[in-house]
């Protein structure tokens, strides 16, 4: 007789979804599904407003990534109107986008997934929270939400806004940082750097036990990132693709992206999954995972240190335990980056250029934290929205995310239920999933973990 366990919904992760596994009558997981319960419905929302609103219209889809929306929306339209912005604002883009990449790893790789690295994956539930790593290891957290701040610090001053910034605009930014501010961003990059530096260090001698884990999980999955000719890039390039064993399957252009992607309505869910267009279509990842995979190099001195030893560690990493490692790299990069843009003087030039709104299509694509994000909008010649479609990272994750809830599912199983329902959302957090971008929904989330045998509940644990 099959079994299945279910997590509903899941905690720690940005929305609501639910994760079952159905396991067999000898014991056996068969498969992990992630099942998001939400109605997707911002696309619709976006029809006839005005496109030059759409950077800050399109920021409040989520409280977690609201920059990288913002920055791509702002690129899609210059894209569409064939401007080319100062290079004043493309650096203070870049600052500001160092700053939020930095909030987001931190939050993700210290907060949401750092209880299960740092505590362990069997730990009391009670306890494995960031209250329980600031009881158990209080400098740590300390350091950790030290690093979120002076992301978010970043972005605030950069971009109008810590939350929903507001600076980028059609023609480039509305407005520049102080040499003052500047100067404080400096400071703040190199202690983050060596911030970064120090928690690695810690992350690093968990994820010794998860080695295991790590290696019986990994994916039979093609790469896609973005990359600047073979150096890491989160802004500018082209798509690319590499297969398991590092070879080039494709390169295309953002704006050729529906040539490229399919989505796919998946069963029991409101968020769509997306693959490779082929015969037959082919399974990919996305994310930092992904983007070290691609990139050879990287443009700071120590980041790119740390990314070929990474690269050596690694070859191409395809387990999703591996993500929490390839954060890391990252998280050093943006330090690094963050200094190097804040230390020299911003060029004495205009900030926008001036941009008007017409009737076409508008197009870009960026490395959001958690992997590739694409808006497409058409305009009347009012410029008005006619239509808008978002492709989100965890929507390129959607079948990745499967698969690894199934492997881990299938490591873990031996060590107990408890253990085995604790690493089905570990499977999920180890990508980062931002729900609310993929389903743009809110509401309240309780919990209710179920186990059913034949279609009959045996018995629930769970809050209200």
């Amino acid at each position: 007789m099959s079994t299945t366990i279910t997590v509903d919904p899941v905690t720690r992760i940005e929305g609501h979804a639910r994760i079952f596994i159905d396991i067999d009558d000898k014991g056996q997981v068969e498969r992990g599904h992630l099942q998001v319960l939400e109605i997707r419905g911002f696309e619709k929302l976006l029809e006839k407003m005005e496109l030059f609103r759409m950077p800050q219209v399109t920021a409040r889809i989520c409280g977690v990534c609201p920059a990288a929306h913002h920055i791509v929306s702002v690129m899609a339209i210059e894209n569409g109107l064939g401007l080319t912005v100062p290079s004043t604002a493309t650096m203070l883009r870049e600052l500001l986008y160092m700053g939020h990449v930095l909030h987001s790893h931190a939050l993700s790789t210290f907060v949401l997934l750092g209880p299960d690295v740092t505590l362990g994956i069997g730990s009391d539930p009670a306890e494995r929270n960031i209250f329980g790593i600031l009881k158990a290891h209080p400098d740590v957290a300390k350091k950790a939400l030290r690093l979120r701040s002076i992301g978010q610090k970043v972005v605030e001053i950069v971009g109008g806004r810590g939350v929903h910034p507001v600076a980028a605009v059609p023609g480039g930014m509305s407005a520049r940082p102080s040499a003052e501010q500047m100067g404080q961003i400096a400071e703040w990059g190199r202690e983050s750097m060596s911030l970064v530096t120090e928690l690695a260090a810690v992350v690093m001698s968990k994820l010794e036990d998860f080695r295991d884990a790590s290696q019986s999980s990994r994916l039979p999955f093609h790469s896609l990132a973005i990359t600047d000719r073979g150096a890491f890039s989160f802004l500018a390039g082209d798509v690319a693709v590499i297969d398991q064993g590092g070879s080039v399957e494709r390169r295309f252009a953002p704006a050729d992206y529906a040539t490229h992607l399919v989505e796919h309505v998946m069963p029991g869910s409101y968020m769509k999954s997306v693959t490779l267009r082929g015969a037959p279509e082919k399974e990919y990842l996305v994310g930092p995972l992904a983007r070290l995979n691609i990139a050879k190099t990287m443009s700071t001195p120590r980041a790119n240190a740390l990314l070929q030893e990474y690269r050596q560690r690694h070859g191409v990493a395809l387990s999703p335990v591996t993500y929490i490692e390839a954060r890391l790299v990252e998280l050093l990069y943006c330090a690094e980056r963050m200094a190097e843009i804040s230390s020299a003087p911003l060029p004495d030039s205009p900030t926008r250029v001036a941009a008007t709104p017409k009737e076409g299509r508008f197009v870009a694509a960026i490395e959001a934290p958690r992997g590739l994000l694409v808006h497409d909008y058409t305009a009347d010649s009012s410029g008005r929205v006619l239509s808008a479609n978002l492709i989100v990272a965890t929507q390129n994750n959607y079948r990745a995310i499967d698969a690894s809830i199934t492997s881990l599912a299938r490591h873990y199983m031996p060590q107990g239920e408890a253990t085995l329902t604790n690493a089905m959302e570990f499977a999920l957090r180890c990508f980062d999933p931002c729900l609310s971008c993929a389903t743009h929904a809110a509401g309240r989330m309780p919990l209710e973990i179920a186990l059913r045998r034949n279609g009959v509940t045996l018995r629930t644990i769970g809050r209200r």
